[in-house]
């Protein structure tokens, strides 16, 4: 029963270290998604998304980088979330007590 506990934190160990090296990958001054006007008042914010298309990258101007799941349903902090293209755009729809938002994130470079 032990060598499972350890075997499980170990595998939770290796994802956690995992998205770390994902969202260092990142590049702020090479994204591909820049953050639309607005959306980030205080903050410069850039997106990748992974070369799987399962993550969506965002970093910031500091070097601040994290990884949320792209194109498939997650939730945090009690709200459900999508982010997803559409054309140019950087998506994010997001539900919270019934009631479904749509914020664009950013567009792609040069369009």
């Amino acid at each position: 029963m032990a060598l499972l506990g350890l075997s499980f934190n170990s595998s939770a160990l290796a994802t956690i270290k995992d998205e770390y090296q994902r969202a260092q990958a990142c590049d702020y001054y090479n994204a591909e998604y820049v953050s639309d006007v607005g959306v980030y008042k205080d903050s410069k914010v850039r997106f990748c998304i992974s070369a799987d298309q399962q993550e969506l990258i965002y970093v910031m101007a500091m070097g601040t980088s994290w990884v949320v799941p792209f194109n498939r349903q997650y939730r945090s902090k009690g709200i459900l979330s999508l982010n997803t293209l559409e054309e140019n755009r950087l998506v994010l729809y997001q539900k919270e007590d019934g009631v479904v938002t749509r914020k664009v994130l950013g567009r792609q470079r040069g369009s």
